[in-house]
């Protein structure tokens, strides 16, 4: 069975702006997949240091 896989930029989906925010982000570009394969997107953020939920953010605001 063969999976497709998509990669998502965090930065699209997080509150703060990715040139003033100070993260220290890990690209796609740096990771393969378990079977060897890279990842379809070479530019797309994976992981980071300083990500916050816009759904937390209004989570915290509301309740």
């Amino acid at each position: 069975m063969e999976k497709n896989l998509q990669t998502l930029n965090m930065c699209d989906f997080c509150t703060h702006e990715r040139q003033s925010c100070g993260a220290e982000p890990v690209f796609s570009q740096d990771v393969t997949l378990n079977n060897g394969d890279p990842l379809d997107s070479k530019e797309a953020i994976i992981a980071c240091d300083k990500y916050a939920s816009p759904v937390e953010l209004l989570q915290k605001k509301f309740h």
